[in-house]
């Protein structure tokens, strides 16, 4: 339902992700759901501002579909990396899992629980810096989108008071983090099956195997450590994730082996092969559907968008998709059309970009802001205040029609979920 491009903001230079989705495709109470959730993403990954977090600068609505402007990350994701290694050192693996915890550190701290920590989360850079990204289902304590008994997450990595539809906290995320770090130790997951009822069951119900059984030097309080972290009970887990960092630095210690908090442990380049797929734009992917629809039907739609993720090339797309037509004739014909040139110039994948347009001024279709400099500073001060960074964008898409500062804090105000947070944003107004 979305799709991700690398983008460029033409207000500052910089290279930015752009996260769109495809809320169009929703109906009815689904779309106004999801469009909250979406909402609830933004002010939750917003809030999250640390190193080892991908940022979000902004989000907004195009054509009626929502989108994130998001920190670009020139990395892979860790599970490509690991297949690439095959399976990390333990003092690789431990400095990954250690900026994994500080990140989850400062959203635990702020109520949100990520609730979907897995390989396919977590990007790593050629340096071994970690960043996480997706909190789109991550969990506010004080908000009631998520409702309980919901079963949202990927099986293999949940834990079994998630598998069951019970409420999480940040213990749940911890038991992730067991899990993907067992399988950086060994290049095999924790609890493996053959669909989701049989991962479901092992994650309920089975230990993985012990470390010494799988891999070789590792040190044991490492491998108790994982226990700990994995262990089914919630109330035997670690506490915090400051406390499962301070219990793997004390492993690592013990084992003669202490990398620090800040500490980033360069990748072999075979972690990053093969080489990351190629941007191909919403618009090309289209055409291309079109023409392929042309010799198999409406199917063409889910075969070229899961061609998408894998192809490394335009042509290894078309290559790949040509092989779902029957006729050898047709089959030529769908490669000549797709591959003689046209596509690609009347598509501009030469240049495979877009950008975020935004208003450069105040006029035209949109009215005059007439309220001073230091109104709006005061109201953006008093905003952050009750959501954090994203009230700078919040501000700036309130400004257009506004005609005195009473109306801009009126709208403002209307962005705020919780009514205590809400009624100190509106009495910290001058004269409220």
């Amino acid at each position: 339902m979305g799709v991700i491009y690398q983008a460029e903001d033409p207000d500052i230079g910089r290279t930015v992700a752009i996260k769109l989705v495809r809320a169009d495709l929703l109906d009815g109470d689904d779309r106004e759901e999801f469009l909250a959730r979406f909402r609830h993403e933004a002010r939750a990954a917003g809030r999250c501002m640390h190193p080892n977090i991908v940022a979000i600068f902004d989000f907004a609505m195009h054509d009626g579909n929502p989108f994130l402007a998001m920190e670009y990350i020139d990395g892979v994701g860790l599970g490509q990396a690991l297949k690439g290694v095959g399976q990390f050192a333990p003092a690789e693996a431990v400095a990954l899992a250690t900026q994994m915890l500080e990140a989850l550190n400062v959203a635990h701290g702020l109520g949100i629980v990520h609730r979907d920590v897995k390989p396919a989360n977590i990007l790593l850079l050629p340096s071994g810096q970690v960043k996480m990204t997706d909190f789109g289902i991550s969990r506010m304590n004080t908000s009631d989108i998520t409702q309980d008994g919901a079963i949202i997450g990927t099986p293999a990595y949940m834990s079994p008071e998630q598998c069951r539809g019970d409420p999480v906290d940040a213990r749940s995320d911890l038991f992730s983090v067991g899990t993907v770090l067992y399988e950086l130790l060994t290049g095999t997951r924790a609890f493996g099956g053959r669909n989701a009822t049989e991962v479901t069951y092992q994650v309920l119900t089975v230990e993985p195997p012990e470390l010494s059984q799988v891999v070789a030097d590792v040190p044991p309080a490492l491998a108790a450590v994982l226990r700990q972290a994995m262990t089914k009970s919630r109330d035997a887990r670690f506490a915090s994730a400051r406390a499962m960092v301070e219990a793997l630095q004390a492993a690592m210690r013990e084992g003669g082996s202490a990398p620090g908090f800040d500490q980033t442990v360069v990748m072999p380049r075979s972690a990053f092969e093969p080489a990351r797929r190629v941007a191909i734009d919403e618009a090309t992917l289209d055409t291309v559907e079109r023409r392929l629809a042309r010799h198999i039907g409406p199917i063409a739609r889910r075969l070229v968008r899961d061609a998408a993720r894998k192809a490394d090339s335009f042509e290894a797309l078309c290559q790949t998709l040509s092989r779902n037509i029957g006729q050898t004739a047709e089959r030529e014909k769908f490669l000549a059309e797709s591959l003689d040139g046209s596509l690609l110039r009347a598509t501009g994948m030469s240049s495979v970009r877009s950008s975020v347009q935004r208003p450069t001024s105040t006029s035209g279709n949109m009215a005059t802001v007439t309220i001073a400099p230091e109104q709006i500073e005061r109201a953006e001060r008093a905003l952050t205040k009750a959501l954090g960074p994203i009230a700078k964008v919040m501000v700036k898409r309130a400004l257009p029609g506004v005609t005195s500062e009473a109306t801009l804090w009126e709208r403002l105000a209307t962005h705020i979920q919780r009514p205590a947070d809400r009624e100190t944003f509106v009495k910290s107004r001058p004269g409220g």
